[in-house]
């Protein structure tokens, strides 16, 4: 665990001083294309703010998401013409790629890929010691056919804990901490349409009582389910588990859920 505890500590701290040291950013994070015509086209914009010009490249992927959140990416750039695939983007200026959908044009409900923006590493001169910060983005794209509509339901919901690493004591970094428990709520949304559905992006409002016998109540607007769960992407006949985090001990048997589009 204390290991599993310095590689995550580790890949934050990466992921912060790339954000610094690379000064790169990359917008929209998540389009939608038509299968064919005009709207399979779209443009993302990267942005080197940073000092130093960067290599970039691009591939398209096809992305599944299991229901516990992994994601699993398989090659798809032949669904796809992208310019440029490879670039240098010069410092302080503005990349505009261009993707286009080429593939299956008949489609009977949106498929989920991502664009994968990676940062090329750059060989030093010999004799350099340096350290080099790199950084990838993955920016959600769904193909949507004309007409398609997200079905989102509630498969199940209950209360549950999940297990989180303790903080390290700085007096004795080396001692594994004990890890912490967590209450929450279990909450499995399937999407029973044909258009991929955000379950991040969504009004949640879960109401119940307490163990106690109180009223109990949490409501998450805007993008405040996002900072939970992320964008959370459900796609059409597939199924997502998502955890909220809750103080209070909740009665199980009480708990309703909305979820709003």
């Amino acid at each position: 665990m204390l290991n599993w505890l310095r590689g995550a500590l580790a890949a934050l701290l990466l992921i912060g001083l790339s954000a610094t040291a690379g000064a790169s950013r990359v917008s929209p994070m998540i389009v939608e294309l038509d299968p064919t015509g005009r709207g399979s086209i779209a443009r993302i914009d990267l942005v080197n703010d940073g000092l130093r010009d960067l290599p970039f490249e691009v591939q398209m992927m096809r992305g599944v998401i299991t229901p516990e959140g992994s994601l699993e990416l398989t090659p798809a750039d032949a669904e796809f013409v992208v310019f440029p695939a490879q670039t240098l983007v010069e410092s302080n200026s503005q990349q505009v790629f261009r993707i286009q959908y080429v593939g299956e044009g008949a489609l009977d409900r949106s498929e989920v890929y991502y664009m994968a923006i990676r940062q090329i590493p750059v060989a030093f001169d010999p004799g350099v010691s340096q350290v080099q910060m790199v950084v990838n983005f993955n920016v959600l794209v769904n193909v949507v056919p004309d007409g398609a509509v997200a079905e989102p339901t509630v498969r199940s919901i209950g209360v549950t804990s999940r297990s989180l690493p303790g903080p390290i004591d700085p007096e004795n970094p080396d001692v594994e901490p004990d890890p912490v428990k967590q209450k929450g709520i279990e909450v499995d949304v399937g999407n029973a349409g044909n258009r991929f559905y955000l379950a991040g992006l969504s009004d949640w409002t879960i109401s119940g009582r307490t163990l106690a016998g109180e009223e109990f109540s949490k409501t998450l607007q805007g993008d405040e389910a996002s900072h939970l769960i992320g964008v959370g992407v459900v796609a059409p006949d597939a199924n997502r588990i998502f955890f909220i985090p809750v103080e209070e001990d909740v009665d199980q048997e009480s708990l309703q859920i909305e979820i709003s589009p």
